[in-house]
């Protein structure tokens, strides 16, 4: 089956001609079907209604399925019927030719139309957290709107919407095959995340064939070679299996949930703090990176109380989104939260920053 991407209508006056073309050949059809069974009924010599008519009629039709039935009692009704065993023969011919053509020419036309994803997001797999997910990433991307591919083996459920947004697209392919990955061009994709198949016996086991799969693609020559792939994690003995498989984030929500729901037993209301930054929206906030070559190449060689002081002051002109500087991202990936000063002593070139803003800040100068 080949994959198939949302595309453009065709125009109303194309529709028009195609609706047209298809009565003309109906009615073509039917005015031959009568003519014929006209002249068999003439033959037979049955011009009036009656039982031996409706026996004509019924031969009739069983001609045109290709069968070959009585035969009738004149040399000219068996003459007749056997045009009309032709006739069936090249009608029925010339119906699945235009079937047949009409689907390879759709395909190809698609296959010509295929658009050419890039910096997008592929959701692999569906389950009840795909529309949550969908919808926080469009919030977080709704000033500079990104492609969001969502590719199921099975029928996407609960779709209607979503069908509203001109840049999710729906596909129904297996993601666990290479081909069906490079189609959606994932080694150009900003991530690629792996969700738990719950219509499967082995989610987790179906999530590493895809990162295998994924990963296959950055030994391709020519193909991007650091692809960003989150898997879900279902059964937690599972999580080596995800990362050998290449899985940069294995994330699983019974290992934030025990977590929340341990700090909020010991501090009432701590998971309307987690509620809020988890949840993209204009009137809360989220946690942010400020990659290298995005801050004044000055920070470099500063302590992480000169950089939040320097925030601080940052803040007073850009009243409408203030940052919080709360951490450093080290360039192996290590996570400094909050750092102690025997933790971290400056900022290297690799490091970026960790803010919690309101929007997202892609620079600061």
């Amino acid at each position: 089956m080949p994959i198939s991407v949302l595309f453009s209508d065709r125009s109303i006056m194309q529709k028009q001609t195609n609706r047209l073309t298809l009565l003309s050949a109906l009615a073509a059809v039917l005015i031959g079907f009568v003519v014929i069974l006209e002249l068999l009924l003439w033959s037979q010599g049955i011009l009036a209604p009656g039982q031996e008519f409706w026996d004509v009629l019924e031969n009739s039709i069983i001609t045109l399925m290709g069968e070959y039935p009585d035969k009738p009692t004149t040399v000219a009704g068996r003459i007749f019927q056997l045009l009309l065993l032709i006739f069936g023969t090249f009608v029925f011919g010339a119906i699945i030719g235009k079937v047949s053509s009409f689907f390879v020419t759709r395909a190809l036309w698609q296959e010509k139309q295929m658009k050419q994803f890039k910096d997008h997001f592929i959701v692999c797999n569906w389950n009840g957290k795909a529309i949550g997910i969908i919808h926080q990433l469009l919030e977080a991307t709704k000033t500079r709107p990104t492609d969001i591919v969502i590719v199921s083996a099975s029928l996407v459920p609960d779709r209607q919407e979503l069908d509203a947004y001109s840049n999710i697209y729906f596909i129904q392919a297996d993601p666990t095959h290479h081909a069906t990955l490079e189609s959606l061009h994932a080694s150009q994709a900003k991530s690629v995340i792996l969700l738990a198949d719950e219509e499967t016996e082995g989610p987790d086991e179906k999530n590493a064939l895809i990162a295998l799969a994924i990963k296959h693609l950055e030994q391709t020559p020519g193909q991007q070679k650091d692809i960003h792939v989150i898997a879900e994690l279902v059964k937690l003995d599972r999580r080596r299996h995800l990362q050998e498989a290449g899985a940069d984030e294995v994330v699983s929500a019974r290992d934030y949930s025990s977590g929340i729901i341990a700090q909020t037993a010991m501090f009432r209301n701590m998971s309307k703090v987690y509620q809020q930054l988890l949840t993209y929206s204009d009137d809360s906030n989220e946690f942010y990176f400020i990659t290298p070559g995005n801050y004044p190449t000055h920070f470099q060689g500063k302590t992480f109380p000169e950089l939040s002081k320097w925030i601080s002051d940052y803040n007073a002109s850009h009243v409408h989104n203030p940052l919080i500087l709360l951490g450093i991202k080290r360039g192996d990936g290590d996570i400094l939260l909050n750092p102690k000063q025997d933790m971290f002593h400056h900022l290297a070139a690799d490091d970026s920053l960790i803010v919690m803003a309101f929007q997202d800040v892609e620079r600061i100068a």
